[in-house]
C-alpha cells in the first residue's frame, strides 16, 4: 500500500481537488454490465510499451544520480504502464502527469501471471526480459521505474520483500505455462535473496529463529529525503503471506533447486509462524505486522489485505477454510463502508483514508467463490464491474481522491479483476494463489 512514498508523491496528492465517482450517477447500461465484455475490454485496456532507457539511475541520500547498469536488455522488452491516464479525472494536478510513464515491479509481475495463463506467453516473456535486466546484483528488485526514455529513474534501493515475492511468484508460473528456462537463473537469484531475509531471532527464541521474512531496504522520509540504507526491520504480515505462495510455486516450478535449499521446509515453518506470531490473539484476523525478530510489539493495526483478504485466501490454501470465512467476517464487520453509495472496503481500520481500496478489496469475492457462497460472492463481484463500466478502464484505484489512494486509472486493480473474474465469470479453476 506504500508505493506512493516510493515515489514521493503523497503530498502531490494530498493536494489534489476533490473528485469522485458517486453510485448514484450509474448510467443505464452500467447497473447491469455486460461482464464478458468489460473483461475482455479490461484486457484490451492494459498498456505495454518498449522499455528502451537511455541511461538508468537510482538517486543517494543527498538526492545525487547513482547509475545503475542493467543486466543483459533484451531489443524487444516491454514494460507495464501502472497509471497509463493520471489525469483522466479532475483532481489528479498537473504535477502527476509523470504517472503516465512509471512502471512498478509488482504491477509487472501481476501481468506476467495474467499473460502466462491466458496463453499470450510471448508478451509475458518480453515483460520478464525487462524484469531481468533490472535485478539487482544481489537477486532483489527496486520498487519502480520510468519507462520513458529520457529519464531513467530506477527507484533500485527501494526494495520490499513483497514485491521480489510476487515476482518470483510470476516467473514461477512463467515457468510452469512456457517451460522456458531462460529466467532460471534470475529466479534462483531472486529466491536465494528472499531466504536470506528470514530474521533471526535474539538468544533463548530458537522456535523463531529464521521464521519470518523482514521487509527489505530503503525509505521516502518525505518528497525529496530519500534514505537508501533504511533497514526495514519489520515483518509485515502482507509480505509473508507473498513470500509463502512464492516458496510454494518455485518448489512445483524448480524442484531440484527446492530440493537444495529446502523450500518445502521454510515454507512450513513460515506457515507455523504467520499463525503463531501474527494472527491476533483475541480477534478472528491478522495484525498488519511485527519486528521481524520479535523482540517488541506486534502492531495491531487491521490492514485489510493482511487482515482477512489476502489472509483468507493463504487460509483457503492451508486448507482452513473455517478460518477463511472467519476473517471475511471480520473485514465485513469492521472495514466495510459506503463511498459514494459504493459498497466498499476501507484500507485501514483506525488510520488512512476512509475510501474503497479497489485493488485489496478483489480477494473478497474471490475467496467467497473458493468458500463456495457464490451468491455472496457474486454480491461483491458486481460493483466492481459497475465501476468499471463508470470509469472506465484500466480501473481505477479508487473512487475517490485521498493521499496514497487516488482516482486514478491503475494496473493493478485491472489485473486483480482480470485473475478473478477468468474464476468467477468464466468459472475456471482456481490458479491464482492456489498451490498447497
Amino acid at each position: 500500500m506504500s508505493r506512493w512514498y516510493a515515489l514521493g508523491l503523497c503530498a502531490l496528492l494530498g493536494a489534489c481537488a476533490p473528485a469522485q465517482l458517486r453510485r448514484e450517477d450509474l448510467p443505464p447500461e452500467c447497473l447491469t454490465p455486460d461482464h464478458a465484455a468489460l473483461l475482455d475490454a479490461a484486457a484490451r485496456s492494459l498498456f505495454l510499451v518498449p522499455y528502451k532507457p537511455g541511461r538508468v539511475y537510482d538517486v543517494d541520500a543527498q538526492n545525487r544520480p547513482v547509475p545503475f547498469a542493467l543486466v543483459h536488455l533484451a531489443s524487444d522488452a516491454l514494460a507495464v504502464l501502472s497509471y497509463p491516464d493520471p489525469q483522466r479525472f479532475s483532481g489528479g494536478g498537473a504535477d502527476l502527469a509523470q504517472l503516465a510513464h512509471r512502471s512498478f515491479l509488482y504491477d509487472n509481475a501481476l501481468a506476467v501471471l495474467w499473460l502466462s495463463h491466458s496463453g499470450d506467453l510471448d508478451r509475458a516473456r518480453r515483460l520478464l526480459a525487462t524484469v531481468a535486466a533490472l535485478q539487482r546484483p544481489d537477486g532483489a528488485w527496486g520498487f519502480g521505474f520510468n519507462t520513458g526514455s529520457e529519464d531513467g529513474f530506477y527507484n533500485a534501493a527501494y526494495v520490499r520483500t513483497g514485491t521480489v515475492a510476487w515476482v518470483v511468484y510470476a516467473l514461477a508460473h512463467y515457468r510452469q505455462a512456457s517451460h522456458d528456462p531462460r529466467f532460471d537463473a534470475t529466479a534462483e537469484r531472486a529466491i536465494r535473496w528472499l531466504l536470506a531475509q528470514r530474521a533471526a531471532s535474539p538468544s533463548g527464541r530458537q522456535e523463531a529463529d529464521g521464521v519470518l521474512f523482514q521487509g527489505g531496504s530503503g525509505r521516502w522520509v518525505d518528497t525529496s529525503h530519500f534514505e537508501p540504507d533504511w533497514p526495514a526491520c519489520f515483518a509485515a504480515t502482507e509480505h509473508q503471506i507473498d513470500v509463502w505462495f512464492a516458496l510454494r510455486a518455485s518448489s512445483l516450478a524448480w524442484p531440484q533447486l527446492a530440493h537444495t535449499v529446502g523450500l518445502e521446509h521454510v515454507a512450513q515453518q513460515l506457515a507455523a509462524g504467520l499463525q503463531r506470531w501474527l494472527r491476533h490473539a483475541d480477534e478472528p484476523r491478522y495484525v498488519q505486522g511485527t519486528p521481524a525478530d520479535l523482540t517488541g510489539v506486534c502492531d495491531p493495526e487491521s490492514a485489510l489485505d493482511a487482515a482477512g483478504t489476502w489472509s483468507a485466501l493463504w487460509e483457503l490454501a492451508m486448507g482452513k477454510a473455517a478460518g477463511a470465512r472467519e476473517l471475511l467476517a471480520w473485514v465485513d464487520a469492521h472495514h466495510a463502508l459506503d463511498v459514494h453509495g459504493w459498497p466498499g472496503l476501507r484500507p485501514y481500520l483506525d488510520q488512512g483514508p476512509a475510501t474503497w481500496f479497489v485493488e485489496g478489496s478483489i480477494a473478497r469475492p474471490l475467496a467467497l467463490w473458493r468458500l463456495g457462497e457464490h451468491r455472496a460472492a457474486h454480491a461483491a463481484w458486481q460493483p466492481l464491474l459497475q465501476l468499471a463500466c463508470m470509469g472506465g478502464l484500466p480501473l481505477v484505484y479508487a473512487p475517490d481522491w485521498h493521499p496514497d489512494f487516488p482516482l486514478t486509472p491503475a494496473a493493478a486493480p485491472t489485473l486483480w479483476l482480470l485473475m478473478a473474474g477468468q474464476e468467477i465469470d468464466a468459472h475456471g479453476q482456481p490458479w491464482l494463489w492456489a498451490e498447497r
